[in-house]
């Protein structure tokens, strides 16, 4: 049997959670895309912690696919939201109590720590979702656990620290500016596809 052996219902990926999809266009608030993209990526956390807990023997490949097509595409994409269309707009409306430069810094780091982590697990994802055995089922998991325990830890800090204070500081002309930064990472020579 190639399913998740508990009675957990398999986490759905859907346009309506990220940011990505259709509905984008209609979205009125760049910073709400960001929340759902964010909810998105928890959903992938969540994915990868029913492979991790499937290994070796009951892991659906579909579940492998969906991660696949996320840490591929919809993770770099995210990333390039942020650091190109948001971090420059927040780091120029910052108070200094925000002390912004430095966590700025950390979350780029941590994206480019999180999207090298993400091409390492592609290769072990990628046999799983032919239905292949793990080649090393204890380091797949491992790496599969360290990468979205860390990854929930960082969505936590942007939807309470980052986000909020986005809302805070961005003007109208930021959000739209923002707004039509993210739409140009999705114009069709951009690198994600649209999710249905």
């Amino acid at each position: 049997m190639n399913g998740i052996k508990n009675n957990d219902s398999p986490v759905q990926f859907s346009k309506a959670t990220t940011a990505t999809g259709a509905d984008q266009d209609n979205a009125a608030d760049p910073i709400d895309l960001l929340e759902r993209a964010h909810a998105f990526h928890a959903g992938l956390c969540d994915i990868l912690e029913q492979i991790a807990d499937s290994l070796p023997d009951e892991v659906d490949p579909l579940h492998c696919r969906q991660a696949l097509t996320s840490l591929k595409l919809e993770l770099p994409l995210h990333h390039k939201d942020e650091e190109v269309g948001l971090f420059p707009l927040l780091e120029r409306r910052s108070q200094p109590e925000d002390h912004l430069s430095e966590h700025l810094a950390q979350l780029s780091l941590e994206h480019a720590t999180d999207e090298s982590f993400a091409d390492e697990l592609t290769f072990e994802l990628e046999s799983l979702s032919q239905g292949e055995r793990p080649h090393n089922p204890n380091m797949l998991g491992y790496m599969l656990r360290g990468f979205f325990e860390s990854y929930r830890r960082h969505l936590h800090w942007e939807n309470t620290v980052l986000l909020p204070l986005a809302r805070k500081r961005l003007t109208k002309g930021d959000l739209e500016q923002l707004a039509l930064t993210m739409k140009q990472h999705r114009q069709p020579s951009g690198c994600a596809p649209k999710f249905n």
